[in-house]
C-alpha cells in the first residue's frame, strides 16, 4: 500500500515499522499489531500520513491517553509555537535537567556582526553556541543553508565567547546535504531520530520524562498560550500546583485542573 507522507514524498506503508513506533509508547506485541490491523483496514492509495496519524491517535485515545501523549510527542512539540522562541526555552529546560547551565535568548557580539544566539549552554568545562531550527508544520526539513548559517555564527563568535562547539538542535529531520556538510566541519545535529540512539532528541527527552506540556491531550489553546506566557513548558512543571491553586490561577474549572495535573503525574512517572 503506497501512502503519501507529509513532505508529499511517496512510500509503501511499513507494517513492521509502524508497529515498532507503537511499541516504543508502551503497547504490548499483541496490542501494536491489532492497532496495525485496525488502521490497515482503513488504509487507501496514497492515503495522507496526517490520516493515518489521527487515525492512530484515535484508537490509542480509547485505550490508554498515556499511550496516545507519547506517540504524539512529535506533534506536540510542533503545537509549542507559533514561533520558535517556545522551542527554544523548551529546550533550554531539557538540557537543564541534564546538568547544563543554559542561557536562551542570547544577543553577543561577533568579531564581525552582532548575533542572536538562541541557547548558550555550559557542562563540564565546555562550552556550546546552540541554535534552534524549529518547524511546526509535519514534512519539513532543515537544509543544507541551516546548517551553513549556524557554523557561520559560530566561526564570528567562538574566539570572542571561548565557544568549544557549536550546536544545531531542530525538532524534524535534517537533509542528507545538512547532515554531510555538519560532520565534515564538526557542527553536531540533534533532531528527530538523528544520531541514532542515545543523541536523538526524543532520546532526550523520554529517557527523562521531559514530555513539554503539550502532549497533555486536555490542553486547550486557550492554556497552551496561558501556560507559554508562564513559562510552563514542561509538563511536570504542572506538578507544583494542586488542582485548586492551577483552576484558580489559569481561572479553569476544578475538574479540568484536575485532569491536567493527573495526566502529567501519569506521563512523567510511566
Amino acid at each position: 500500500m503506497i501512502i503519501t507522507k507529509a513532505s508529499g514524498e511517496k512510500e509503501a506503508f511499513n507494517r513492521k515499522k509502524y508497529e515498532e513506533s507503537l511499541g516504543k509508547v508502551g503497547l504490548t506485541v499483541a496490542q501494536a499489531k491489532q492497532v496495525a490491523t485496525a488502521v490497515y483496514q482503513d488504509l487507501y492509495p496514497e492515503i495522507n500520513s496526517e490520516k493515518i496519524f489521527l487515525k492512530t491517535q484515535t484508537i490509542l485515545k480509547n485505550k490508554d491517553r498515556l499511550f496516545a501523549a507519547k506517540y504524539g510527542l512529535k506533534r506536540a512539540i510542533m503545537n509549542l509555537g507559533p514561533s520558535g522562541y517556545f522551542f527554544e526555552r523548551y529546550m533550554a529546560a531539557v538540557l537543564s535537567a541534564y546538568g547544563y547551565k543554559t542561557k536562551y535568548n542570547q544577543f553577543l557580539q561577533g568579531k564581525c556582526v552582532e548575533h542572536e544566539v538562541d541557547i548558550v549552554a555550559e557542562r563540564e568545562g565546555k562550552k556550546y553556541m546552540i541554535e534552534c531550527k524549529y518547524h511546526n508544520r509535519p514534512g519539513v526539513k532543515s537544509d543544507v543553508k541551516v546548517a551553513l548559517y549556524v557554523y557561520a555564527r559560530f566561526l564570528d563568535l567562538k574566539d570572542v565567547y571561548h565557544f568549544d562547539e557549536p550546536v544545531l538542535i531542530t525538532n524534524t529531520l535534517c537533509t542528507t546535504e545538512a547532515i554531510k556538510y555538519a560532520r565534515c566541519v564538526g557542527l553536531k545535529i540533534i533532531g528527530w531520530h538523528y544520531p541514532a540512539g542515545k543523541e536523538s532528541l526524543e532520546h532526550y527527552i523520554e529517557s527523562k520524562k521531559l514530555y513539554p506540556v503539550t502532549a497533555l491531550l486536555s490542553l486547550n489553546a486557550y492554556l497552551n498560550r496561558a501556560f507559554r506566557e508562564s513559562n510552563i513548558v514542561l509538563a511536570h512543571d504542572l506538578l507544583k500546583f494542586t488542582p485548586a491553586l492551577l483552576a484558580k490561577k489559569f481561572r479553569i474549572k476544578i475538574q479540568l485542573a484536575e485532569r491536567l495535573i493527573n495526566e502529567a503525574r501519569q506521563l512523567t512517572a510511566a
